[in-house]
């Protein structure tokens, strides 16, 4: 955890916090103990029940086999143009299982924090990676400090605009992925008629990002590739898209290759145009 704590705030009264032993402490004696494998939970009694452990570990099979490592490169090129702090700090909101916050500009020294309300994400993240911290928090009360943040990630995570103009310093710039239609259509294919069209979302995401940001740049990431049986398995097991299918019900067999296809959303957050309310 180490430099990170002096970011970090009390999600009961916005508190700093000091370190005591293997706990986390605020002025007003809010205590909140580091668990074994490094991460903080900041947000105890809150479970995530929509994304379940296998669903993670299904991601980190999918990352380890390189499927997103042409968006994880497209990232770290715009993240390296747009981010000029020496020492950048960097919130991955959402951070999963931390593959982006691991491997966006990886070689670049900076401050990574990841935060996700899933206690199963945030363990598997905090164990694989070691040159982060991580924290089990509400991306709609996040537990930083004001303006502490030089850049924001968020990856296919409904957006809190207000929230991330809080903690964004001024100038501060957000980068957010979204999926676009052709975005895993062999699956869409696979599942016909058992999910509905993510068309209108797709729309419905790039006029609120555009309605909240100062675009400085979109851009598109799309590509194909090839895959094994297992893993389009595993892509399959590792999209919301197919949370609420089951998945051995799918015929997978024609799925040899898979199409990755985005928007990356580059931007500030003007004071003039930012709401509370939360959108994707």
């Amino acid at each position: 955890m180490g430099e990170t704590v002096r970011y970090l705030r009390c999600p009961l009264c916005l508190g700093a916090f000091s370190r005591e032993g293997n706990s986390l402490r605020c002025a007003r004696g809010h205590c909140y103990d580091l668990a074994r494998q490094g991460y903080v939970n900041l947000a105890p009694g809150r479970r995530d029940s929509f994304y379940k452990k296998e669903m993670f570990e299904s991601r980190a099979r999918v990352f380890e086999a390189g499927v997103f490592e042409p968006v994880a490169e497209e990232l770290t090129r715009a993240f390296n143009q747009y981010v000029r702090s020496e020492e950048p700090v960097v919130l991955d909101a959402g951070c999963g299982e931390g593959y982006y916050l691991r491997r966006v500009a990886a070689g670049r020294k900076m401050t990574r924090i990841g935060l996700d309300l899933n206690r199963d994400a945030v363990r598997l993240a905090a164990k694989s990676t070691k040159d982060a911290s991580f924290a089990v928090g509400d991306l709609a009360a996040i537990p930083l400090a004001d303006g502490c943040c030089d850049a924001v990630l968020d990856i296919f995570t409904p957006a809190n605009y207000a929230q991330f103009k809080r903690v964004l310093k001024p100038g501060g710039v957000l980068f957010k992925i979204a999926p676009r239609s052709g975005y895993l259509v062999q699956l869409r294919r696979a599942a016909r008629g058992r999910i509905r069209s993510e068309q209108d979302d797709e729309d419905r995401v790039g006029r609120y990002a555009r309605r909240h940001m100062r675009m400085l740049e979109q851009r598109t990431i799309t590509y194909t590739m090839p895959v094994s049986s297992e893993l389009a398995v595993h892509l399959a097991q590792m999209t919301p898209m197919l949370a609420e299918v089951d998945v051995r019900e799918l015929d997978l067999s024609d799925v040899r290759e898979i199409t990755i296809d985005e928007t990356l959303y580059i931007g500030t957050l003007p004071d003039e145009n930012v709401r509370p309310d939360a959108g994707k």
